[in-house]
C-alpha cells in the first residue's frame, strides 16, 4: 500500500507540473500509474489538477473495468487501460493538451519532431499520429492502441492532445515536455526563416 501511495504522490506532482507548464487546463488532461499487473491509480474525472492529492486518485482494474475510490475515473480510462494491456513495461501514462504540438499536427506538419535537438533525441522517441476519435470513447482507445502496438511511446491525437507512456511517470512527463519544446523550436525556426 505504501508503494502505491508513493506512486500516487509522483503522479499528483506530475499533473501539477503539466498544469504549471500550460500543457493542460485545470480540469483537462489525466494520468495514471500501474500499481500491480492489473491495477492502476488514475486521476479522477472533473477535479482541478492543481488541487489533486493522492487520496483523490481512483483505483482501477484494467481487466475487469471496475474501480474504487471517492470519484469516477477520468473519461480517458479506456485509453490508459488499453496501453497497459498492450505494454507490460508501461508503468505510467500521461495525457496532456500541448498547444504547439497539436497546432502543428492540425496544420498538416508531419515529422517535425525528427530533429537533432538533444531533447528530441533522448526524450521523445517514437511518435505516431492517431486517427481522430471522440474523447473518452472506445474508438479513441482503439486508435491510440493501434499506434502503441506499432511501437509508439507518444501518440498525438489530432485536435485533442497526446498520450505518452513510460517506465516511470517522470519518463512520460519528460517525453511530453520535450515534444512541446521541440514544437516550439520548429515554429521559431519557421518564423526566423521567413524574416531572415
Amino acid at each position: 500500500m505504501a508503494r502505491a501511495l508513493s506512486h500516487g504522490s509522483y503522479l499528483v506532482e506530475a499533473m501539477k507540473i503539466l498544469f504549471q507548464q500550460g500543457l493542460i487546463n485545470p480540469r483537462g488532461g489525466n494520468g495514471s500509474v500501474r500499481i500491480s499487473d492489473y491495477e492502476i491509480l488514475i486521476t479522477p474525472s472533473g477535479l482541478p489538477k492543481y488541487m489533486l492529492t493522492p487520496s483523490d486518485l481512483v483505483r482501477y482494474n484494467i481487466l475487469e473495468n471496475t474501480y474504487s475510490g471517492p470519484y469516477r475515473p477520468s473519461i480517458e480510462v479506456h485509453t490508459h487501460a488499453k496501453i497497459y494491456r498492450l505494454r507490460e513495461e508501461a508503468k505510467a501514462v500521461l495525457h496532456a493538451h500541448p498547444p504547439l504540438t497539436i497546432a502543428l499536427v492540425d496544420h498538416g506538419y508531419r515529422d517535425w519532431w525528427k530533429t537533432e535537438l538533444v531533447e528530441a533525441e533522448f526524450s521523445v522517441e517514437d511518435v505516431y499520429i492517431s486517427k481522430p476519435a471522440p474523447p473518452g470513447t472506445p474508438q479513441l482507445a482503439d486508435s491510440v492502441g493501434e499506434c502503441v502496438e506499432k511501437g509508439a511511446k507518444i501518440v498525438i491525437v489530432p485536435q485533442h492532445g497526446v498520450f505518452a507512456w513510460g517506465s516511470t511517470v517522470w519518463a512520460a512527463l519528460d517525453a511530453i515536455m520535450a515534444l512541446e519544446y521541440t514544437a516550439k523550436y520548429f515554429i521559431i525556426r519557421k518564423i526566423l526563416d521567413k524574416i531572415s
